[in-house]
């Protein structure tokens, strides 16, 4: 399997001079000029579509093709297919961008293995990914079917076209479905088999989980179903029984998903979180380490999701501690100290403070803390920051790490002399350390 990349390979760039580009705009908002002309340095023409009139500030080297506003993407699509200079076509919409390091080249491309479209959309907390037809032969002619949602499963599937295991990577910062009405798209007799799918995800997000369950349920009695389309379904049935308590369906069909492609990411976060909320540790332990295994490689599964390997790790090392396992937690730390030189998201800086102390790693400890509270002990802290600071270095008495509670509580009183608890609690600490004297002193003050 392939690993995501965000380079780009320049010697692939040189061959893709045999092929057409479709950048296709639902909103002229999305017209990304220099984008547009570096892509026209790479493909062998490159034609852009949009509603209404030719905007002034494109190019004269690139083309427009306006199309009528009540026209249907899979319209415009099937007719400039038919348009197209060279004998392979890719589309792209909106603001995709083209990640080129994979593409393919005109020496391993062939009209009976077409590579699918990954496009990767990037949201706060996890990235979700979606499988399309985007590059497409012109000898098909017209292959899309669908209004707005363009789909090539029927010309796919009764002309036995394969598909290649390294796709085209497209990455977008919106999402590639959302827009799409499932009432609309069902007045046509051949709509998309990914229908079911968008229309899944909808009552998903709801949480209407028994009307999604029967969109997924749908589309697995369809014999005509593209491979990353089956498993989408399997897993949008499993996280449906999972979203309703009904774990050993949920693990069931999870298993049935990952004995058909190993390659994905729902199953394993399925049966981890599961297995996290039954507190069975190792074996929540297992099925994210599993992911883990696999969090650079291409998922073979449409509608799939990933997590972050910041929170992939973190919350394997909070697993590994539950399950009694500190060795690989503590292995666990390391990897993701490392992975940023300890500069991760602030969300998770509070989780590796706590890890820290918990592993007995006082460098690590003392690091997030400071990560945490530097700025905050300058400008002052307020009562739920007051509170918080407390219970850490609670956490470092427990530890015996009495020096530094020291330090920090010694520059806490000299700041703001007036607070009482920093004086209690610089006496304690005072006195953990041998200053016997000072505790006096203070103790003096405080009465």
């Amino acid at each position: 399997m392939q690993e995501y990349s965000e380079s780009t390979s320049q010697d692939t760039l040189k061959h893709t001079d045999w092929a057409d580009l479709v950048v296709y705009l639902s909103d002229s908002k999305n017209l990304n000029v220099s984008q547009l002309t570096e892509w026209e340095t790479i493909f062998h023409s490159v034609k852009v579509a949009g509603a209404g009139e030719r905007p002034s500030q494109l190019p004269e080297q690139l083309s427009w093709h306006s199309y009528d506003e009540e026209a249907t993407k899979v319209e415009v699509w099937n007719q400039l297919i038919m348009e197209a200079k060279s004998d392979w076509i890719l589309f792209v919409e909106d603001d995709e961008n083209i990640r080129f390091l994979d593409f393919p080249t005109i020496d391993n491309i062939n009209e009976n293995e077409w590579p699918p479209a990954l496009i990767l959309h990037d949201l706060k907390e996890k990235q979700k990914q979606y499988y399309q037809i985007r590059f497409v032969p012109k000898s098909a002619g017209k292959v899309f079917d669908g209004k707005d949602l363009a789909d090539c499963t029927r010309y796919i599937t009764e002309n036995e076209i394969g598909l290649s295991n390294i796709p085209i990577l497209l990455v977008r910062e919106s999402n590639p479905v959302e827009h799409i009405k499932p009432s609309d798209e069902l007045t046509l007799k051949s709509y998309a088999a990914q229908l079911y799918l968008v229309q899944g995800e909808q009552y998903f997000k709801e949480g209407k989980y028994v009307h999604a369950a029967a969109q997924y349920r749908q589309l697995l009695k369809s014999e005509k179903l593209l491979p990353f389309d089956r498993l989408a379904a399997v897993n949008g049935m499993a996280s449906c029984m999972a979203e309703q308590y009904k774990w050993p369906k949920a693990i069931a069909l999870a298993k049935k998903s990952l004995d058909a492609e190993p390659f994905q990411s729902i199953p394993y976060l399925i049966k981890y979180k599961i297995y996290q909320l039954q507190k069975k540790w190792d074996e929540a332990y297992k099925w994210l380490a599993k992911y883990y295994d696999r969090i650079n490689l291409y998922s073979r599964a449409n509608f799939d999701v990933s997590i972050s390997m910041e929170e992939t790790l973190v919350n394997l090392a909070k697993l590994a501690l539950k399950a009694k396992l500190r060795e690989e937690a503590t292995e666990l730390l390391n990897e993701l100290f490392d992975l940023k030189n300890g500069e991760v998201e602030p969300e998770f800086l509070q989780q590796l403070l706590i890890l820290s102390v918990e592993l007995s790693d006082y460098d690590k400890s003392v690091f997030f803390f400071k990560k945490i509270f530097n700025d905050e002990i300058e400008q002052g802290l307020d009562d739920s920051q007051n509170k918080e600071l407390n219970d850490y270095m609670t956490m470092f008495m427990q530890n015996e790490w009495y020096e530094f509670v020291y330090k920090i509580y010694s520059r806490l009183y000299n700041e703001h002399p007036e607070e009482d608890e920093y004086k209690r609690r610089l006496i304690v600490v005072s006195i953990k350390t041998n200053r016997v004297e000072q505790a006096r002193k203070l103790a003096a003050k405080v009465a």
